[in-house]
């Protein structure tokens, strides 16, 4: 892939702002590599995907963030016809960098450059809800809307702590919701806890939420908790916070590559840790994406 053309995208208050410092060696390893680079610093989440939806100048397209942050590359980049869409790479400077860990890329910002500069290309499934694209993970109730809720600043000096103290913050003030939709025939009506889709094999941060995902099967892991009264939600969220298997006798988990969810009053989801749209939802899965990895 030599002499090709690259943009570096970097969300300056990822991760502890760790890529800033590192900045010339990112640039030195990538033209080392043979790339022409150019760098973009994004100011805001919706900046990140304009610049992807507009980036068929390049080669590559390069993401330095965490998953909200891919987040946004994906939705832009898929709104680029296939053949003139650059490939994806990334160097994951997030939280909690949940695709990163699916792909196995080193947390090390010099080795994810590297594997980014050798250029294997990998196909990988994405999800769609309505009208966004998501890669990980499709979520709405307990817990799925907190990293929304985390300020960066704390976000950025406690990491993923910060997540599970917003989430105990909220605990009071939550409502279990009914779902309605079917699958397989059957008709489902539920209150649950948590309704999740999804597509990769770590959500946030928890590695064996859905054990079972794949990213390249062509099919969405819906996990579903119904509300047991608040013994069996404490019990869940110690699970979750000791990053356990979530287990409960009336949790509900199958695959499905379309589903159409209403709920008993309007609820926003929650899109890779960023806000989605507002139920009903209409899940299904979105075409493939090229990433180096």
């Amino acid at each position: 892939m030599k002499g090709k053309l690259l943009r570096l995208v970097y969300n300056p208050n990822a991760g502890r702002c760790k890529l800033t410092g590192q900045l010339d060696t990112v640039i030195r390893i990538f033209q080392e590599g043979g790339y022409g680079v150019c760098v973009h610093r994004a100011s805001s989440p919706e900046d990140i995907e304009q610049v992807a939806s507009q980036s068929t100048d390049v080669d590559l397209m390069v993401i330095a963030g965490g998953d909200g942050s891919i987040h946004q590359a994906v939705n832009g980049l898929l709104n680029i016809p296939p053949r003139l869409r650059p490939v994806l790479g990334i160097l994951p400077v997030g939280t909690a960098n949940d695709l990163a860990y699916a792909l196995h890329l080193p947390k090390s910002i010099p080795e994810a450059c590297k594997v980014v500069a050798k250029g294997k290309v990998f196909e990988i499934d994405t999800g769609r809800v309505n009208d966004r694209y998501f890669i990980n993970v499709a979520s709405a109730g307990l817990l799925t809307d907190v990293s929304q809720k985390v300020d960066t600043r704390v976000k950025n000096t406690l990491g993923q702590l910060a997540y599970f103290l917003k989430g105990i913050e909220t605990l009071p003030s939550f409502r279990p919701f009914s779902v309605e939709f079917e699958h397989d025939g059957k008709r489902y009506t539920e209150e649950v806890i948590l309704f999740m889709v999804a597509n990769g094999l770590s959500v946030g941060g928890l590695r064996q939420l859905v054990p079972k995902a794949s990213l390249t099967d062509r099919k969405l892991d819906v996990l579903m908790v119904p509300s047991s009264g608040w013994p069996e939600t404490i019990r869940l969220l110690l699970n979750v916070l000791r990053g356990e298997r979530v287990e409960t006798e009336k949790m509900q988990e199958f695959q499905t590559s379309n589903l159409t969810v209403y709920t008993d009053r309007p609820l926003n989801s929650d899109l890779d840790g960023e806000c989605g749209p507002e139920s009903p939802w209409h899940f299904k899965i979105g075409p493939k994406i090229s990433v180096l990895c």
